[in-house]
């Protein structure tokens, strides 16, 4: 039901994974390459996340979107760190010297997750002599979903390694609670960063 009910919304603007039914939302060959987990699957890397709000909406969604990323960093020991959006993580290719850590507690990479959340306000028609003109009717939101940049440095030299975008929208139907939406798109980036992890997709309303 819940993947059924996203299926025409996400065809357009993703690619679905015909096996697991899960939408892939980022170039898993570009993620896969880098061999981010070892043999026992424990994560090569520490994690930084950012998230930029453009408006009261999308500031309630930054909130959510870091307790859903600090529950995947919990539950497989990940390192996390919030940081501003106007890090040198997001702005420069190679790692600040405070960052590179010490070789015998060195991971391999550091992951830095830029997450920009939008939110597109519902319309309706309003018909006058002209024809119809569209306008903002009295709801939450249509669209919930975000545009993120993957950003993953070699920590044995500094650099800059990997940058990959992700990218996901859900239809919303009006005047409805957009909490469950916005832990379903964070849900769907953390499982496809981490395959195996397990992740709180919650079931969100048919449109």
């Amino acid at each position: 039901m819940y993947f059924s009910s996203r299926l025409f919304m996400l065809c357009a603007c993703l690619s679905l994974s015909a096996c697991a039914g899960k939408p892939t939302v980022l170039d898993q060959d570009k993620l896969q390459s880098l061999s981010l987990y070892d043999a026992d699957n424990h994560a090569r890397f520490t994690v930084y996340v950012s998230c930029e709000a453009a408006d009261d909406l999308s500031d309630s969604i930054c909130l959510r979107t870091q307790y859903a990323f600090s529950d995947w960093a919990s539950d497989r020991k990940i390192v996390l760190s919030p940081v501003d959006t106007k890090d040198a993580l997001f702005t420069k290719d190679e790692l600040e010297a405070r960052r590179l850590p010490a070789p015998s507690t060195a991971k391999p990479y550091v992951m830095a997750i830029y997450f920009n959340p939008e939110v597109t306000p519902s319309f309706g028609a309003m018909f006058d002599g002209a024809g119809a003109v569209s306008v903002a009717s009295n709801s939450r939101s249509a669209r919930i979903g975000y545009k993120a940049s993957i950003r993953i440095f070699d920590t044995a030299s500094g650099k800059l390694i990997e940058q990959i975008p992700s990218h996901e929208t859900i239809n919303v139907k009006p005047q409805t609670n957009g909490a469950p939406y916005v832990r379903a798109v964070v849900a769907d980036l953390v499982a496809n960063l981490d395959p195996s992890y397990d992740a709180d997709r919650p079931k969100i309303p048919r449109r």
